[in-house]
C-alpha cells in the first residue's frame, strides 16, 4: 500500500468518526428536547392548578359569606317580628339599634358577596386559559416525544450504518498509523488528521515551514503539523485535481 493510500485511507476513517460525532451529539441533544417539553407541560399545569385553586378558595369564602349573610337575615327578621311585643321605649330603642346595626352589616357582606362574584367570574376565565394553553402544551409535548422517538431511530440506523463503514475502514488502515491517529484523535477533540491547502494547516488555521510544505507535496512521508501536531498531508498531492481535456 503506498503512502498516498494509507493517509486516503485515514482520511475516510476520520470523516467515518466526525460524522459519527454528529450523530453522537444529535442522540444526547435528544434528551433535553424531550425534557423541554415536558417542563412546558409541567409550567402550564402547576399554573392550571394554582389558577384552579384561587377559584376554590374564592367559592369556599362567597358560599361561606352567603350562609352567614342569610343567617344574619333571618336573625334580622326575628328582631323585627319582636319590635311588636315590646313594650318599653327603651328596650324598643335598644333592638332597633341592633336591628340597624345588623342591616349595616349585612350590607357590607352582601357587597362583598357581589366583589367575589365578580372576581369568580374572572377567576374562571383564567383557568379556562390555563387549561387550554395545558391542552395545548400536552399536545406538543406527545408531538416531541414522538419526534424523539423518530429521530432516535434514524440516528441509531446511522450509527449502525457507520460502526459498519469504520470496521470496513479500520482495516484498511496501516495498524502502526491507526495507533498514531487514535492517540491524536483523543488529544484533539476527536480530529487527527487535517489537510493542508496552501500552506495553512486545517486543523489550526497556522501556518507551517515552507520546507514542510514542500515536503508534504512529495507524500512520501508521515508528518504532523508543528503547532497542533495533527497528522497533516498536502489536500493537492493527496487528492490532485482531474486532468484538463485536451
Amino acid at each position: 500500500m503506498s503512502l498516498r493510500e494509507k493517509l486516503k485511507a485515514l482520511e475516510e476513517l476520520q470523516q467515518i468518526d466526525l460524522e459519527t460525532n454528529e450523530v453522537k451529539a444529535e442522540l444526547d441533544a435528544l434528551p433535553a428536547h424531550r425534557a423541554q417539553a415536558d417542563a412546558a407541560v409541567i409550567a402550564s399545569r402547576k399554573a392550571w392548578e394554582d389558577a384552579q385553586a384561587r377559584l376554590d378558595a374564592n367559592e369556599r369564602e362567597r358560599r361561606q359569606l352567603e350562609s352567614l349573610l342569610g343567617m344574619e337575615r333571618d336573625k334580622v327578621k326575628k328582631w323585627e317580628g319582636r319590635l311588636g311585643e315590646i313594650k318599653t321605649p327603651r328596650e324598643y330603642a335598644a333592638l332597633s339599634r341592633e336591628i340597624d346595626i345588623a342591616k349595616k352589616t349585612n350590607d357590607s357582606q352582601h357587597e362583598q358577596v357581589k366583589e367575589l362574584t365578580a372576581q369568580a367570574a374572572e377567576l374562571s376565565k383564567a383557568v379556562e386559559t390555563r387549561e387550554e394553553e395545558l391542552s395545548e402544551r400536552e399536545s406538543a409535548a406527545q408531538a416531541a416525544g414522538e419526534e424523539v422517538a423518530a429521530r432516535k431511530a434514524a440516528a441509531d440506523e446511522k450509527m449502525r450504518a457507520l460502526e459498519a463503514r469504520r470496521a470496513a475502514a479500520v482495516k484498511q488502515v496501516d495498524p502502526g498509523l491507526l495507533a498514531k491517529y487514535e492517540n491524536i484523535k483523543r488529544r484533539r477533540a476527536g480530529v487527527a488528521i487535517a489537510p493542508v491547502v496552501g500552506n495553512s494547516c486545517r486543523g489550526c488555521h497556522r501556518n507551517i515551514p515552507p520546507q514542510l510544505v514542500i515536503t508534504l507535496q512529495r507524500a512520501n512521508s508521515i508528518e504532523t503539523c508543528p503547532s497542533c501536531h495533527r497528522i497533516i498531508y498536502s489536500a493537492e498531492a493527496l487528492n490532485p485535481p482531474a486532468p484538463s481535456p485536451a
